[in-house]
């Protein structure tokens, strides 16, 4: 049984594979096992895994079944004590995995960790150092676009990870469960940060652990329905995981975070596609709700964790980014 179970989520990335595969077989951590769920791609992906890279096991589907549904049946199919999740747009440092489970190792309380993130063309550039969830209730990457420095190079606490490369602990994803479907794509890491926290886990930055990232090169994040699943799965975790008082006490900064996403989607000319936001938030609701009942039943963590959650996030979102 491998220590690691590396998920390497694919769709139509045969360009992208070889650099994601070789840099998973450079690691200096070797007790690990290979699995990539794969999103019915026509562009030989399958094939060429089964030709160049005979270790990874290969989970093949007719269909593209979105981020959640694939992952979570790659995380299904593993056996590690940790889980490692990776887009097939990212390149790892040599020592990735042995500095991430050496963290998480070291840290029985943690449930996840988050590596330093940084753009593939421009790895002076921060993409992600963690989540932190800022004053409009949005959950974001710490130091988007922020140089590189001494700042990002510190360990500290954070609200949980990005899932296009994290490190989770198999005992936090069995106690809370996995991603989401009815989130698809967008903003399932976030809904998972949030029930790890509640349910008592903690997350780290672990600086030590650098991956390059293509950013949005595997899924188009800047397609329009990338947008409308983004907002409307930001409606999803507030409902889900957001403690009444909370949202009320957080309403102004919300709305006004909400009202500057919907303003930009009118001057580029996707102002039609807010009633179908809307919609979507309602339709999905009465599940958002239920499960919400279902994460409050497994609570561990007091009410004040969320607060101080968001105190830190404040600092985390500043530009730069404060302790």
């Amino acid at each position: 049984m491998p220590a690691v179970s590396v998920v390497v989520l694919n769709w139509n990335g045969a360009h992208l594979l070889p650099v994601c595969l070789d840099s998973v077989r450079a690691q200096t951590f070797r007790d690990f096992e290979v699995i990539m769920p794969d999103n019915g791609s026509t562009d030989g992906s399958v094939e060429l895994a089964a030709d160049r890279y005979p270790e990874v096991r290969v989970l093949r589907f007719s269909e593209n079944l979105g981020f959640c549904l694939a992952v979570n049946a790659g995380i299904r199919a593993s056996r590690g004590e940790f889980v490692a999740l990776l887009n097939n747009d990212t390149e790892l440092d040599a020592r990735y995995l042995e500095e991430l489970v050496g963290a998480l190792r070291a840290d029985p309380g943690l449930g996840m960790c988050a590596p330093k993130m940084v753009y593939y063309d421009d790895p002076a550039l921060i993409n992600s150092a963690g989540h932190a969830c800022g004053p409009d209730g949005v959950v974001v990457d710490i130091g988007r676009r922020e140089r590189d420095g001494e700042w990002f190079d510190r360990p500290r606490e954070v609200l949980g990870a990005c899932a296009g490369a994290a490190l989770y602990r198999r005992g936090m994803l069995d106690e809370i469960g996995l991603f989401d479907p009815d989130f698809f794509i967008s903003f399932e890491d976030a809904d998972l940060n949030w029930r790890a926290q509640w349910a008592g886990w903690r997350a780290r930055y672990v600086p030590t652990a650098v991956v390059k990232h293509r950013e949005g090169v595997s899924r188009g994040i800047r397609s329009q329905r990338a947008v409308l699943l983004g907002m409307r799965n930001t409606v999803h975790v507030w409902t889900k995981d957001w403690p009444l008082g909370s949202l009320l006490r957080h309403l102004p900064g919300i709305w006004g975070g909400w009202r500057a996403a919907a303003m930009a989607l009118v001057r580029r000319g996707h102002g039609g596609m807010l009633p179908a936001v809307v919609m979507g938030a309602l339709a999905q609701m009465p599940r958002m709700l239920s499960r919400r009942r279902e994460i409050r039943r497994r609570r561990a963590a007091p009410r004040e964790r969320f607060e101080q959650l968001l105190a830190l996030g404040a600092r985390h979102t500043r530009r730069p980014p404060e302790d």
